[in-house]
């Protein structure tokens, strides 16, 4: 699968004032934390690179089905310091050992998959019993913005290469048995009309509950003693899980 000559540059610029808006910054605090061996799902050009930490990261995994996009991914790979591996695989292709990740990434990448709930499944599969999801994602509205997302996606998803505005990303990470917490909730800093149909993104952690403890953890989670039972203690989420 390769794109246009032209779709990396113009998936770098339709993104950047966004970045620069404060995007950047939760790109920056959300990937900063993964660690161990790492697996990022749809790596699109690279904008995570940057804020893998070398001391934290063992090795990274990138998966970029899109060869014109994984071209400037690996370019950008180049001044990485960890040790860096591409392949050209979706998630719902990718046969990967189970249990083999301590962390798996997915920046703006769950809204085009064609069964979100499969490909969550999946990364659950993948990552080891502790192990963590970090999401970036935008998601479903409530209220006028919902509605309004809902009546645009059959045409958005046309023009944005399969992004769906409205999906209950959230809910679809915890049927696949991976407990949510460290969720913000907030609002793509995008100008102009478009701005009401990105009035809902989070940035998450999943986790995938240790073997013999998942109904201990998921308790946990609820009563906001989640440290206790996983291996970093983290606030505990508002209802709901975002805040």
């Amino acid at each position: 699968m390769s794109s246009k000559w032209w779709v990396p540059a113009w998936h770098d610029w339709v993104r950047a004032a966004g970045e620069a808006r404060g995007l950047a910054a939760r790109r920056r605090r959300l990937v900063s934390s993964a660690r161990g061996r790492v697996l990022e799902i749809g790596a699109g050009t690279g904008r995570n690179l940057a804020f893998y930490r070398p001391g934290q990261v063992r090795s990274l995994l990138a998966l970029e089905p899109d060869r014109a996009l994984a071209e400037r991914l690996r370019q950008r790979a180049v001044t990485l310091s960890v040790p860096f591996e591409w392949r050209p695989l979706a998630v719902e292709t990718a046969e990967l050992p189970a249990g083999d990740f301590d962390t798996v990434v997915v920046t703006f990448g769950l809204c085009r998959v064609a069964d979100p709930a499969a490909a969550c499944e999946r990364i659950a599969t993948w990552l080891k019993p502790g192990g963590r999801l970090l999401v970036l994602e935008h998601v479903a509205s409530v209220g006028a913005a919902g509605r309004l997302q809902r009546a645009a996606t059959p045409v958005w998803s046309r023009v944005a290469g399969g992004c769906h505005l409205d999906r209950p990303t959230l809910a679809t990470l915890r049927a696949a048995g991976l407990s949510v917490s460290d969720c913000t909730r907030f609002r793509l800093p995008v100008a102009g009309p478009l701005r009401p149909l990105f009035a809902s993104c989070v940035a998450a952690v999943a986790w995938r509950p240790p073997i013999g403890e998942p109904d201990a953890a998921m308790s946990a989670l609820a009563a906001g003693t989640l440290g206790k039972v996983l291996p970093t203690p983290h606030p505990r989420p508002p209802e709901g899980g975002s805040r």
